[in-house]
């Protein structure tokens, strides 16, 4: 008799402790809901832009390193990267994560060049040969910038053309001349136009609350490439 007493009150605990079960469970949710919401609303327009550079310098590094193999190795299987970057596989992936489009603007003109320049020169945040993000919250993007510069080629003493420029879209536009080579030559460092990435708000949100970081992993090009890939 006693025993069945201790089974009866040791099974009346455990239904009651099993019934509220789903009720710790359900407020465990809410909690991590309410702490999510918390961590989201303490990212700032700063943290965004932050996170675009951070994004947007990774992207420019691996599509000008691209250039720069391209342009030494004249490979006309990869031709097609040189007018559409963003097919790089590597910059592909990075692209697609944040649900970004990368474009770029070259310049009309020298005194457009100097125009920009002048501009940059004049803004507070950063320095013409830097990047710059700027959040527009009309659109819901976070858009970066970074000039497009004459580049030399990877050799310590290049014959002519001895320049690069990375505003050209064909494998035979890559390589200019210096003025030391034509003078109607470049320069190194002269300015031919800008880079551009727009970065949904909410998928910035969303890889820092994530705290993940661009890839650097992977293969710059893929053995022929797919002119239909999605971005």
């Amino acid at each position: 008799m006693h025993t069945k007493k201790i089974y009866l009150v040791w099974l009346s605990l455990s239904l009651l402790a099993f019934g509220c079960e789903p009720e710790k469970l359900e407020r465990g949710k809410e909690m991590a809901v309410e702490a999510e919401r918390h961590k989201v609303k303490r990212i700032t327009q700063e943290d965004m832009e932050k996170q675009a550079i951070l994004a947007g310098d990774t992207i420019i590094r691996l599509v000008e390193g691209a250039f720069l193999q391209l342009a030494e190795g004249q490979p006309q299987a990869q031709a097609l990267f040189v007018a559409q970057p963003d097919k790089l596989p590597t910059v592909s992936s990075i692209l697609q994560r944040y649900n970004a489009t990368l474009t770029r603007t070259s310049f009309a003109s020298e005194a457009e060049a100097q125009a920009y320049q002048r501009q940059a020169q004049g803004s507070s945040s950063e320095a013409q040969s830097k990047a710059s993000a700027e959040l527009q919250v009309r659109e819901g993007v976070v858009q970066y910038q970074r000039p497009i510069e004459i580049r030399r080629r990877n050799c310590a003493s290049c014959d002519e053309p001895s320049l690069l420029d990375y505003t050209a879209t064909s494998l035979d536009q890559l390589r200019v001349f210096s003025a030391q080579g034509k003078p109607d030559g470049f320069a190194e460092g002269q300015l031919r136009g800008v880079w551009k990435i727009s970065f949904p708000r909410e998928k910035l949100i969303e890889q820092i609350t994530l705290k993940t970081k661009p890839s650097r992993r992977g293969k710059l090009f893929s053995k022929t490439p797919d002119s239909t890939a999605k971005r």
